[in-house]
């Protein structure tokens, strides 16, 4: 059995308060019509020496016929639920706590989401012992999909032989609005980032034949990306139906891998 460290449990919690984010994209039809129904993945997270510290399960659902999809993450320190529209803009999302000195230490043991259509907003809702705590919005301005999904809209994309990708980002503790750019990296470029030092070495294995994998590399566009030089990596199968590989972003003491296992 893996041991789960409580401390990175807590930074993971945090960075799913902090960067989860909504990304505007362009999709000439709806993406999960061209989805697998059921894709269901066992997610490492790894450091870059390649120390596994925590280990949880992602069951993704799609429903064509009522245009919803359904993403249920359930591991030792937290589950979640949460449904999305047809073009994976969120809906509806719970995350429960599992742990309660952890829930002490984030100071919720239940979070929510609700997308309010009438304002264009997302609510979140922090909860302690069934007491609200805080509330915050998030006003899109613009249709976003939350980039928990954004392997599954990637995913989408190269199915329909597209892999034009742009978006904005939208911070969950600001309101500002920062332009993205995206690219597929070239075969040089993928075999670039296994000789970086702080890459995994599960990482570097996977990336051993660029020819079996794509890699979308998503970050800031313009003068931002001097200030936040970080970037999103995203890896598929380069075959359909181009199953997620892994994902990462963050640099330093943060940074860290999320390894999927397509589980059959």
């Amino acid at each position: 059995m893996i041991l789960i460290k409580r401390q990175f449990i807590l930074i993971t919690l945090s960075l799913l308060i902090v960067f989860s984010a909504c990304l505007t994209v362009n999709a000439a039809d709806s993406v999960i019509s061209w989805l697998p129904e059921t894709q269901r993945y066992q997610i490492s997270i790894i450091t870059p020496q390649g120390e596994a510290e925590y280990v949880y399960d992602v069951l993704f659902e799609i429903d064509p016929e009522n245009g919803q999809a359904t993403v249920t993450t359930t591991g030792s320190g937290y589950t979640m639920e949460s449904r999305y529209d047809a073009d994976l803009r969120l809906h509806y999302s719970e995350m429960q706590v599992v742990n309660q000195h952890d829930a002490g230490r984030v100071g919720f043991d239940r979070r929510s989401a609700v997308y309010d259509p009438e304002e264009n907003r997302i609510i979140l809702a922090f909860y302690l012992n069934e007491r609200l705590q805080d509330t915050r919005e998030i006003y899109l301005h613009d249709e976003g999909t939350e980039i928990e999904v954004l392997g599954l809209y990637l995913q989408s994309l190269l199915l329909q032989n597209r892999t034009d990708f742009h978006g904005k980002l939208v911070d969950l503790n600001g309101s500002g609005r920062y332009q993205l750019d995206s690219r597929v990296l070239t075969a040089k470029q993928v075999r670039d980032l296994t000789k970086k030092k702080n890459t995994a070495p599960q990482v570097q294995q996977l990336l051993q034949d660029p020819e079996q994998v794509t890699v979308f590399s998503i970050g800031y566009d313009g003068i931002l990306r001097w200030f936040f030089p970080t970037r999103f990596h995203v890896v598929l199968e380069s075959e359909a139906p181009h199953r997620i590989l892994a994902f990462w972003a963050g640099s330093g003491d943060r940074l860290r891998y999320h390894l999927y296992d397509y589980q059959e």
